[in-house]
């Protein structure tokens, strides 16, 4: 996994010139159910040979437990509102299971330390879970992007600044996701306020909140480009509060400098087949860490291509 510590902002790429009042809107392109091509039996690795073959790759331990469970408990399937996909519930959204995920969640837990992150921000239902996994093991807070269904025509100034609507994958039509205010208001003021002790005595204050995204699976960006979008309208929003707050109650006037950044995104897994990698470095300057990289999907027979391994059968199932 290539690291990136400082990210690079993006010519002409300025979600904070919204005031978030405006309902963004995301689209994701549907994979053809046809694109996952057949494949002859003899180029799979079955489930049988698959723990020589991990102990003789360049997987992470954490990669190859994922791996292991994710053959052994998921299937390909086909999605109504996102067409050919992985069906892992049983791994990561519907159960948790950390024999399985729990070597995966460290290693995530020490890339998101290693970032300096103050705050994750999640995605969904589906992506709190492990979301949450990544916040105690890490001890770094989450904050869930709650979600509701869309009526399209519905006034949008009743959404929280910062919302947005995508389609959804596993199902039709369109969800709404908008932060949990209250919530990351309060996480923001602890970040803040040791930040402002430390300051005391300085010319000028410097304040700073670094976040991260977190998810059960990175298909193409788009929700993960939503999702850092959304942080930093409301990010930047909630240390504005706490200026106005602090100044407020203290009388400090002090010049204040401030900075949302997203620096880091973690997941167990990544559809590299999708190219999701050049879509966080083209918007956000930042690499995201992933437990498996998919670079197939095959419905014939039910398999993955995985990177650093090759394609692999699921196991049979009874």
């Amino acid at each position: 996994m290539i690291d990136q510590d400082s990210p690079l902002p993006v010519p002409g790429h300025h979600p904070l010139a919204e005031d978030g009042s405006a309902l963004r809107r995301y689209e994701r392109s549907r994979e053809d159910a046809a694109s996952p091509s057949a494949i002859a039996a003899g180029e799979v690795v079955p489930f049988e040979a698959l723990a020589d073959r991990i102990a003789a790759s360049g997987l992470t331990p954490g990669a190859g437990a994922i791996l292991t469970g994710l053959l052994r408990l998921g299937r390909t399937a086909i999605f109504t509102g996102g067409g050919a996909g992985i069906e892992y519930g049983s791994l990561l959204k519907t159960a948790a299971r950390p024999d399985h995920i729990g070597l995966h969640v460290q290693e995530a837990a020490d890339h998101l330390k290693a970032h300096r992150v103050d705050v994750l921000v999640v995605p969904g239902m589906s992506g709190y879970p492990v979301g949450s996994m990544y916040s105690v093991v890490s001890g770094i807070p989450a904050v869930l992007l709650k979600k509701q269904q869309h009526t399209p025509g519905a006034d949008t100034a009743r959404y929280p600044a910062g919302s947005f609507v995508i389609p959804s994958y596993t199902g039709d039509g369109d969800v709404v996701m908008s932060a949990d205010l209250p919530a990351l208001q309060d996480i923001v003021d602890c970040v803040l306020t040791p930040q402002v002790a430390a300051q005391a005595g300085g010319d000028e204050l410097r304040l700073t909140v670094r976040v991260a995204g977190a998810d059960d699976i990175i298909d193409k960006a788009t929700m993960s480009q939503a999702v850092s979008e959304s942080a930093l309208i409301v990010g930047q929003a909630a240390v504005e509060r706490f200026v106005a707050r602090h100044r407020f109650h203290t009388g400090d006037l002090r010049p204040v400098e401030r900075e949302v950044r997203v620096v880091a995104w973690v997941t167990p897994l990544i559809k590299g087949y999708n190219r999701p990698h050049e879509h966080l470095r083209r918007w956000f300057g930042i690499t995201p860490f992933a437990g498996l990289n998919v670079t197939s999907v095959h419905l014939d027979p039910p398999a993955l291509g995985i990177e650093g391994l090759g394609v692999v059968a699921f196991a049979t199932r009874d």
